[in-house]
């Protein structure tokens, strides 16, 4: 199975941020998130793929099921399939993103959004 390793990545512009796909293949994908201070994505949760995210700059606040804490540059969590989680920007940061499963940027089920798009 071949990948598709993108030359021209296209950067989505996101109300918390923005995020670029670097590598996309058919049972997993890498993006890389940038998100701005005090931004937050909603928190949700996926059926068909399980992530792993790893902190490549900044700080943010995890909400992982009923867990809450914070993450530094260097640190890692896996979130897994159907699992509720939101990440929020505590000063501006970029995380490295990895998603196994069936992969669908629609899949997403929104239980809260600051930005009016949960529901």
């Amino acid at each position: 199975m071949k990948s598709e390793l993108r030359k021209n990545n296209k950067t989505v512009k996101k109300p918390w941020g923005r995020y670029v796909v670097l590598e996309k293949h058919s049972t997993y994908w890498l993006k890389k998130l940038f998100i701005n201070k005090g931004e937050s994505l909603s928190l949700q949760s996926h059926k068909g793929r399980y992530e792993i995210w790893i902190v490549l700059e900044g700080k943010i606040s995890v909400q992982k099921g009923n867990e809450q804490f914070i993450l530094k540059k260097g640190g890692v969590v896996r979130i897994e399939k159907e699992e509720k989680h939101r990440i929020s920007g505590l000063v501006k940061s970029s995380i490295l993103e990895v998603a196994f499963g069936k992969l669908n940027e629609r899949d997403i089920i929104r239980y809260e959004d600051k930005y009016g798009r949960s529901g």
